[in-house]
């Protein structure tokens, strides 16, 4: 009887993991299909090479705190050691990854900055810029060699999150010391307060997820995680991450309905950490500055960016098709601003201020073209992803948007990293369909096997007397 109902069991199809099997603990996924590849495949040095990009990842929300003189900054050689380890393991391994419709797209817009030379109104910038977009391109490929299966992936989500304990720990830290960044706002890291508060932003979505699916110490890390992001987002006082902010807590009652009960009371107990860190630690100058939100966009300037922006649309009419070249927004914006900007008086440079219209000027019609076609494939490709990952993403992508949308972004390592992430987790999706598809087809054709092996009627005795 044991023994029958054990053949019986042994031919029957695995049901393929849903919405909450896949999603319910990240550290304990389904194994890898045939033929994939991950950090655990590699041998000592592919290995190495993930430790590498882990620590690159963990660099990124303060990557400005340590600058090398004459070099850059810590970031900038993490990533280098982590390129050269790269490329052993994947010659080691001896294959490379098929890229992805977003890696081509990626690739064709960093060699149209560089190619932007031969007519940039600023070849000097043109060319430290084209240097920087091929190496976040490396970290893209990086990520695409390096983290191709669930746990790499989640990995590298925790490197980014644990690194925003650095940033945030010494904004709280400036805050306590009264060492303003700029006037009445704070920022650790060696990080200008509008980008504190967006990198702070993207990682609450993130943090979140890692939250609902993790129980013991590390609950509490990303809880703590989640109230000292807030609280950092407030001192700095960025009106513009504020509102990321706003765009990325819907994902709590997005998925609030799903949740267990003690879920649910998870999330309440980080939210009262949250308000106790804000009444503890936020000066009430940060509140000031946060009011004028609705003023700003009625009557102000948004601290001069909208001088910026008309500045900024009058050198791409006279340059539509090709730009300007790459890195000369600066340059030839200060040369036709109407109104002069007092840098010391709005803290602010006549950069961009804007990610779409920065790509727009800098690269023309054609590469602003390339930059939203690999907005749309990375868009698309959120339709294959089970519910809760499509969820976080799609919050991810909206408080990019709205966080850029005041932030000249593009260069910008954060970016890259969510972009490069995004396009390995649905490419390790991508190559577990039809290694699932195979081993259904080879459950069920085993399972008819057996029941033609057995006859029709003995095949029917067999299951009545299982």
């Amino acid at each position: 009887m044991t023994l029958c109902r054990s053949q019986h069991q042994s031919v029957s199809p695995k049901r393929t993991p849903d919405f909450y099997d896949q999603d319910s603990n990240p550290s304990a996924l389904s194994p890898r299909p045939p033929g994939s590849l991950g950090a655990e495949e590699f041998s000592g040095v592919g290995k190495l090479a993930f430790a590498s990009l882990w620590l690159l990842v963990f660099t990124i929300p303060w990557e400005d705190a340590i600058t090398i003189p004459s070099f850059g900054t810590s970031a900038r050689l993490i990533g280098m050691v982590s390129g050269g380890l790269g490329v052993l393991a994947i010659i080691e391994r001896g294959r490379v990854r098929r890229p992805a419709p977003g890696h081509i797209l990626m690739t064709l817009f960093v060699l149209l900055a560089a190619i932007s030379y031969m007519w940039s109104l600023y070849p000097e910038g043109t060319l430290t810029q084209a240097s920087t977009y091929f190496q976040l391109l490396m970290m893209v490929w990086l990520i695409w060699e390096l983290a191709t299966g669930s746990r790499e992936q989640i990995r590298l989500m925790q490197a980014y999150v644990l690194g925003t304990f650095v940033s945030g720990i010494d904004t709280v830290y400036l805050s306590i010391s009264h060492q303003e960044s700029a006037y009445q706002r704070y920022a650790g890291g060696g990080l200008n307060a509008d980008d504190l508060g967006l990198i702070m932003a993207l990682s609450i979505p993130v943090s979140y997820y890692l939250l609902i699916h993790n129980k013991g110490p590390m609950a509490w890390v990303y809880r703590l995680q989640l109230a000292l992001a807030g609280t950092a987002i407030l001192l700095s006082a960025a009106r513009g991450s504020f509102l990321a902010v706003v765009v990325a807590l819907s994902i709590v009652p997005w998925t609030y309905g799903r949740l267990s009960w003690q879920k649910r009371i998870a999330i309440l107990l980080t939210a009262s950490l949250l308000v106790c860190g804000a009444l503890v630690f936020v000066p009430s100058t940060s509140w000031e500055r946060l009011s004028t939100i609705p003023n700003e966009f009625t009557q102000g300037t948004l601290t001069g960016r909208t001088i910026i922006w008309k500045a900024g649309w009058e050198v791409f009419r006279e340059h539509p098709f090709l730009g300007v070249g790459a890195n000369s927004f600066r340059v030839m914006v200060s040369r036709v601003l109407t109104i002069p900007i007092n840098m010391a008086s709005l803290g602010v440079t006549p950069v961009a201020h804007n990610t779409f219209l920065s790509v727009l000027v800098e690269q023309g019609i054609i590469g602003f073209a390339l930059f939203c076609s690999l907005l749309g494939v990375l868009a698309l490709s959120l339709r294959a992803m089970p519910a809760f990952p499509r969820k976080l993403w799609i919050v991810c992508s909206a408080v990019w948007i709205v966080g850029v949308s005041s932030l000249t972004w593009e260069i910008r390592k954060p970016t890259w990293f969510f972009f490069g992430l995004l396009l390995a987790q649905c490419g390790s999706i991508a190559q577990k369909r039809p290694a699932q598809s195979h081993a259904l087809r080879f459950d069920r054709s085993l399972k008819g096997s057996t029941s033609d092996s057995l006859g029709p009627q003995s095949s029917i005795g067999f299951t009545q007397h299982c």
